[in-house]
């Protein structure tokens, strides 16, 4: 009985007034979700948290997602040898963490993270370097560089990953359509990620631009009143900038020193918005990095231009969403 947990803490009581009143809970009060551990120790089992987040979603249907189990935010288990996820799981790492801080030992290495498996190529290496000797030295006709470039995907990322870490300059010197032919990016993705590669586009308006939204109001008092009467799209850009508002900055190491970055930091470090007419010479090369960003012109309502900033050079995109989706693809293509 999630409800009969919960009021046995004085934190946990207000939960039910939003729950029950405003149909949302804020990052504050799911925190509070946390008394729900306290019965069951640091290691419950994998079924006791399942239980625990199927019925959380049975007693508060508003808290129910549409997809999979219906409580997968809550917890999802562990599948091909990767941890279990979810706001569960997230609050008992929490409780191990303080309770049991780690010691400094002397231990082996860790291993690199397991990479995502790439396809088989369909042409042989030889065939692959003589097209990539081609794509070098030509960027015409424009049907033979776009087929080229998809029959040559997989040898590219078998080639930027086996080269180890490499800057980003090498890999447009040995691949430069990459960088100056709209498209060979997300085609790159789609040859190596053909499940995926429509996702956002299809998703992000439809079903989750308005939950964040509705987040946001409650998280962000800077918020536009009459947000929800804007178009579909414009919604859709607003929550975008919104997410690293609402997302936890994440702490980084600068020598022996811990800092976390400001919301603004980490606002620019994601979208960073300019206004338009901004000298885009002059931004280049002032905010040079070889991690692809995304550039937006306008102002937070209003996308007039969208970009993904690669090593100095600006791609533009046809929307803020479409950069965004560029720019995580870019991640993935580059092996960054």
């Amino acid at each position: 009985n999630i409800r009969e947990i919960l009021s046995a803490s004085p934190e946990g009581r207000p939960v039910f007034v939003s729950l029950d009143g405003n149909q949302r809970m804020s990052i504050r009060e799911r925190r509070c979700m946390d008394h729900l551990m306290d019965q069951y120790g640091e290691n419950p089992s994998s079924d006791t948290k399942a239980v625990l987040a199927s019925s959380i979603v049975d007693q508060f249907p508003c808290l129910r997602d549409s997809h999979g189990t219906g409580y997968d935010a809550w917890f999802t288990r562990g599948r091909q040898h990767g941890p279990a996820t979810g706001f569960l799981e997230e609050c008992l790492r929490n409780v191990r963490k303080w309770q049991h801080p780690r010691k400094k030992t002397l231990s082996a290495p860790e291993a690199p993270p397991k990479r995502l498996s790439l396809p088989e190529p369909t042409i042989s290496a030889e065939r692959a370097i003589q097209m990539t000797e081609w794509l070098k030295n030509n960027i015409w006709p424009a049907d033979q560089v776009v087929q080229y470039m998809r029959e040559t995907a997989a040898y590219r990322a078998g080639w930027i990953r086996s080269s180890g870490t490499i800057p980003v300059q090498q890999i447009f010197a040995e691949f430069p359509r990459l960088l100056d032919t709209p498209g060979m990016i997300l085609q790159d993705f789609a040859v190596l990620y053909p499940q995926s590669c429509g996702k956002l586009a299809e998703n992000w308006n439809t079903l989750f631009s308005s939950k964040v939204i509705r987040m946001g109001k409650k998280e962000e008092s800077g918020l536009l009143p009459e947000i929800e009467l804007l178009p579909q799209d414009k919604q859709g850009d607003v929550a975008l900038q919104l997410l690293p508002k609402l997302l936890p900055a994440v702490p980084y190491r600068v020598g022996r020193k811990v800092a976390r970055p400001s919301k603004l930091q980490v606002q620019q470090a994601f979208i960073d918005v300019q206004p338009i007419g901004t000298n885009m010479v002059e931004y280049l090369g002032s905010t040079a990095t070889e991690h692809p960003r995304v550039l937006m012109l306008g102002d937070r309502c209003c996308c007039s231009q969208a970009f993904v900033v690669i090593n100095g050079t600006a791609l533009e995109y046809p929307s803020l969403l479409g950069a965004v989706d560029g720019c995580f693809k870019s991640f993935f293509v580059f092996d960054v």
